[in-house]
């Protein structure tokens, strides 16, 4: 039985007794493939990983070498070679990013599925697994891509645990968390939006507004952009002393055995899960004031379709941001402003975006109406297909070795014929839904909009 460690300095034991490995570039080669585990690993990628684009001469002979001392202390059953490269066999439970990995997974669909206490837990230990900053100790080409994307996923399985903890209620006890939590990562802006919930629960509103005062200064002088439109809409809420920013999160009903886990939220937006009800909830009060109050029939089914077009235009929205992130992605590897691992974890950020929308498209109570039901349909089949082109993208961007010209493979022509396919299916739905939404506003969509 071994154990390994990624997560914080480098470790591995056989039997509880731990391997020395005081060289560098053994211990390198070990996190290398470790993080490609039960995969053939090619010779030509595990140079490039160790002495980036210019090896030395006799690069092929250290890495025989290397290789050689990890089969002595790992045993030559685990480190198998296998053209064109080598393989590292890792059992189930033996790597601790397995482990983290599967304990976070778990955490989000307990509460995607509403049960944030379960989930809590789960997230905690997950992040117990922890003991440092990932692959900080290598200076090797591959470590500091890999390493920001392990970092990025501590940092997502932190936030949603904080999720979990606001949706219990324990918003006075996180303001301290979420305070050094900002100051260690200034441009996410998640974290800012759950510490500017945490003081509002906690009777500090005008700590929260200051707060969001301060991010719009951060985000303008740093990026040259302003807020996202959660935080946007999460302020103008505060202003408006909006009684749903005071609930937590209902407590859970215990789930039907057998019955599935819903797909996790998109983690951006798991702090206001609730505000494209509130948004539709004034819209409502609205119309029905300007109405003086009628409660006929046409009144309320106007009101209906209006709070249906209003959610659908925010479902657009986030899927215009989605489009944006991939264009970026996809062109910042091909310019080589963004390697293409970096490029990859931007793109499954998407695609966990993309899975969020189509499950709350699924769950959009939907007007009773032709017009209506097909601009819903249409939709999800574009959030599907976009959700399906960026899945090849991934793909094509998973197997490249560097930066660079696109060039042709399969996996690129499979997403440019999987992105025309989403752009016509787009055009469907803006045939139905621009009629629609002529009805409350002069804004029309396009299909390359999202």
């Amino acid at each position: 039985m071994a154990e390994f460690r990624v997560l914080g300095p480098v470790e591995a034991s056989v039997e509880g007794e731990p391997i020395a490995l005081p060289a560098a570039k053994p211990r390198a080669l070990l996190a290398a493939l470790l993080l490609d585990r039960n995969r053939v690993v090619p010779v030509s990628r595990l140079i490039d990983d160790l002495w980036g684009e210019v090896p030395p001469e006799t690069a092929m002979k250290a890495l025989q070498g290397y290789v050689s001392q990890l089969r002595k202390a790992i045993g030559p059953e685990r480190l198998l070679t296998r053209p064109p490269g080598y393989e590292l066999r890792v059992e189930d439970g033996e790597l601790d990013l397995d482990r983290f990995e599967r304990l976070a997974r778990e955490g989000r669909e307990l509460l995607a599925a509403g049960d944030s206490k379960a989930a809590a837990k789960r997230l905690g230990e997950a992040l117990e697994l922890w003991r440092g900053p990932p692959l900080a100790e290598f200076s090797e080409p591959f470590a500091r891509d890999a390493g920001a994307r392990l970092e990025d996923e501590r940092l997502a399985a932190l936030e949603e645990r904080i999720d979990a903890d606001l949706a219990l209620g324990r918003h006075a006890r996180l303001v301290s968390e979420l305070e050094q939590l900002v100051a260690q990562e200034p441009l996410r802006e998640r974290p800012r939006a759950q510490l500017m919930l945490a003081l509002y629960r906690s009777g500090r509103q005008a700590d929260a507004l200051e707060l969001y005062r301060r991010t719009r200064e951060t985000l303008s002088e740093e990026l040259g952009i302003e807020p996202g439109l959660e935080l946007q809409e999460l302020e103008r809420r505060m202003l408006q002393h909006d009684p749903e920013l005071e609930r937590p999160r209902p407590a859970p009903r215990p789930a039907e055995e057998g019955a599935p886990v819903p797909i996790a939220r998109r983690p951006q937006v798991l702090v206001l899960a609730a505000l494209a009800l509130a948004v539709v909830a004034a819209v409502i009060a609205a119309i029905a004031l300007t109405a003086g109050g009628s409660s006929g029939k046409n009144s309320s089914a106007s009101a209906e379709l209006r709070s249906f077009v209003d959610k659908l235009e925010n479902f657009l929205v986030q899927s215009q941001d989605g489009r944006r992130t991939v264009a970026a992605a996809v062109g910042g590897a091909s310019r080589c402003t963004l390697s293409p691992s970096a490029a990859v974890t931007r793109l499954n950020q998407v695609q966990r975006n993309r899975q969020s929308l189509l499950q709350q498209a699924a769950a959009l109570a939907v007007p009773n109406t032709e017009q209506a039901l097909r601009a819903s349909d249409l939709l999800q089949q574009s959030i599907h297909a976009s959700f399906t082109a960026d899945g090849h993208y991934s793909d094509w961007l998973a197997g490249r070795k560097r930066c660079g010209p696109p060039g042709k493979s399969p996996e690129l022509t499979a997403a440019h014929a999987a992105d025309a396919q989403a752009t016509r299916t787009k055009r469907m739905f803006v045939d139905a839904f621009n009629p629609l939404a002529g009805r409350f506003h002069r804004r029309t969509w396009a299909a390359d909009e999202f």
